[in-house]
């Protein structure tokens, strides 16, 4: 009897490990020209790129610096151990833990101890693998470690977007710049561009660079540590926002796979009243609306892929000019 369970399970793991590293084709097209890349990759980092498309574009708006015209967005994770040694100090964690197994709720069970770090982590690694088949694409990937290497934030940068970004609030950047002997044209180059954003120390700065738009980057560095109900900002999104969340809570409890109608806007403090908030709202309604265009009825891994096979070429030269 335990020959035959071994034989099982061996017959299982077999199975297991063969569907994972089953190849499949992933095409890949161009932007801008008829061109097609084929990708050959095994099924499990197919997988692994649709869950992390999915939480950092729609989710965590990556969607509107790959197709719009947001200049850098950022995300994070914790270390999985780390994610997964806090998650005992988590204050519901009993209570959660009761509600899942009595009576027994398996797919709260599944959910509750999916590994979204551990997810997030390898989708990034993945990531990092596949984009060496775009060698001078427009994007950069910049990764930091903090709180004691606890914490991976990464950053998706438009390069060309940026340059614009600096050149067009020179005057604010300009310290960066002289204190780092560049020019904005040097941060085509990958290295100067992580050494430039490794030195952006400034609230005000990074905001700018985020498309929070510089008056309200500004005045949120100002009343930064502030008592958030003292501070002359609201969120940019009020009521859209809470319609995103509902949608996405209901979903998850519900176990729904989730929709491009919810995808999330770009979120950030701001002063409701200005003429840049009133601008970049209907830009990022506007972008809202052509994302949710493209991927429709697109392989997300090969919609978000052809946006990265954008190169700097044409583009480069321009902001040379």
């Amino acid at each position: 009897m335990i020959k035959g369970f071994l034989k099982a399970f061996a017959l299982f793991v077999l199975g297991w490990w063969t569907i994972q590293y089953w190849p499949v084709t992933v095409e890949v097209r161009s932007i801008t020209s008829e061109e097609v890349i084929t990708i050959r990759m095994p099924l499990k980092d197919k997988r692994r790129l649709e869950f992390f498309f999915r939480e950092v574009c729609f989710l965590n708006v990556w969607a509107y610096t790959l197709l719009g015209n947001k200049p850098m967005s950022l995300d994070q994770y914790t270390k999985p151990w780390y994610a997964f040694r806090n998650s005992f100090k988590n204050l519901d964690f009993n209570d959660t833990l009761k509600e899942c197994i009595w009576p027994p709720d398996f797919q709260r069970i599944c959910y509750e101890l999916t590994p979204k770090e551990l997810k997030i982590k390898l989708g990034l690694e993945a990531l990092n693998k596949y984009l060496q088949y775009f060698p001078n694409s427009r994007f950069f990937l910049f990764t930091r470690y903090r709180n004691g290497n606890e914490i991976v934030d990464f950053r998706l940068v438009d390069k060309i977007k940026v340059i614009e970004t600096v050149k067009n609030n020179f005057k604010d950047f300009q310290n960066v710049l002289l204190n780092l002997k560049i020019t904005p044209e040097d941060l085509l180059q990958k290295e100067i561009m992580q050494i430039f954003l490794e030195n952006l120390k400034h609230d005000g700065l990074l905001g700018t660079l985020l498309g929070f738009g510089r008056d309200n980057a500004w005045l949120f560095s100002k009343y930064h540590g502030m008592d958030p109900l003292k501070r002359p900002m609201v969120s940019a999104w009020p009521e859209e926002e809470l319609i995103n969340l509902d949608q996405l809570n209901l979903r998850t409890q519900s176990f729904q796979s989730w929709e491009l109608s919810d995808l999330f806007y770009p979120r950030f403090a701001c002063d409701p009243d200005s003429g840049e908030t009133k601008r970049l709202k209907q830009i990022y309604r506007e972008e809202r609306e052509k994302i949710i265009e493209y991927y429709t009825g697109k392989d997300i891994v090969e919609a978000t892929l052809s946006l990265f096979n954008q190169q700097l070429n044409t583009e480069s030269q321009s902001i040379r000019d």
